[in-house]
């Protein structure tokens, strides 16, 4: 089935991303040590979502994809980005042009995607394609909670990891072959930023205890 999709909701510019959050180094988005990019806005809106906060196309932070690129390439010490989200193929013009300059500069890129790998290569949307096209580890599908897994990579046992370019190890140390990672961060002002693929349970234990309950 062909899908006719567009990666400019809300007629947004398309060197400008929405962007939801922002992680310069991660260990629990994808293999090594990775920015990770969140970007603001989903039509896919899974059962379960993560990150329901994220599903909104109203502006959260406006960043140019220029300068984006500039962010991520200015931390040392890390393999490349992930996109996540939200869904990046809604933002997938902007999104191409930063992972361009990530790889120009020999990092490679990771895209989290709601959309099936069949879905993505039967779109007849250009932008969708140049994503797919700097993209070396595509993790695809749906989040659903019936299927729902505990894997260091994906949230359920649906989705695909497919190496685009082989550029990608997804081969992980003998201590992380079974079991999610779960990373907490925390900023200089105090935010803690939770990712991964944390059990619920847990995230409102968490909530509850950052509220002083």
């Amino acid at each position: 089935m062909m899908v006719h999709q567009t990666s400019n909701h809300g007629c947004r510019r398309r060197s400008v991303l929405n962007l939801a959050g922002f992680l310069v180094r991660s260990a629990a988005n994808g293999p090594g040590i990775r920015a990770v990019v969140w970007v603001q806005g989903c039509p896919i809106r899974c059962d379960g979502c993560f990150n329901p906060a994220f599903w909104s196309f109203s502006p959260a932070s406006m960043v140019s994809a220029d300068d984006l690129a500039d962010r991520i390439l200015a931390t040392e010490g890390i393999d490349g980005v992930t996109f996540s989200g939200g869904e990046p193929f809604s933002q997938a013009d902007a999104l191409a042009s930063v992972g361009e300059q990530v790889r120009e500069a020999g990092h490679t890129v990771v895209t989290y995607t709601g959309y099936t790998y069949e879905q993505l290569t039967s779109s007849t949307d250009p932008a969708w394609n140049r994503l797919l096209g700097v993209t070396d580890l595509l993790i695809a599908g749906p989040f659903i909670r019936t299927l729902a897994c505990h894997d260091q990579y994906i949230g359920s046992s649906n989705q695909q990891l497919i190496s685009v370019t082989g550029r990608v190890c997804t081969d992980a140390p003998p201590k992380q072959m079974h079991g999610e990672i779960i990373e907490f961060s925390i900023a200089p002002g105090g935010m803690v930023t939770t990712t991964g693929f944390p059990r619920e349970p847990m995230v409102r234990q968490i909530a509850a205890r950052c509220r002083g309950e």
